[in-house]
């Protein structure tokens, strides 16, 4: 399945992760989407100067706000990308950044308008 395909947000999973509490999600979807910005700009600088501290540092900090969510691609990206920062190799990560910022896009849109 591709990314265009695929639900980017998983809510039943992410409505088990917190026990079925509605208010807990709406106010983690609201952290994510104010914290989530920052964090692309932080890996985008990051790839930008080639700091691969700084790649796995925003990567992990990405992967762990999503986890919430369920979403799988939007996680497995960022954990990719955090690969390519404990290596110190970004040989790779200028390629992905644009695969990971759209799918981080699609999961911020999603959790915008979804209705759960």
């Amino acid at each position: 399945m591709n990314l265009a395909q695929e639900e980017s947000v998983d809510f039943p999973a992410a409505l088990g992760w917190v026990d079925g509490d509605r208010a807990l999600l709406t106010e983690l979807i609201g952290i994510f989407l104010e914290d989530c910005p920052r964090r692309l700009h932080e890996i985008e600088q990051a790839v930008e100067e080639g700091n691969a501290i700084g790649v796995r540092q925003a990567a992990h900090s990405l992967k762990g706000m999503v986890a919430c969510f369920a979403a799988r691609s939007a996680q497995g990206l960022a954990n990719e990308m955090e690969g390519l920062g404990k290596t110190g190799d970004l040989s790779k990560a200028s390629d992905l950044l644009p695969t990971l910022l759209l799918e981080f896009a699609r999961v911020m849109h999603h959790l915008k308008t979804a209705d759960w």
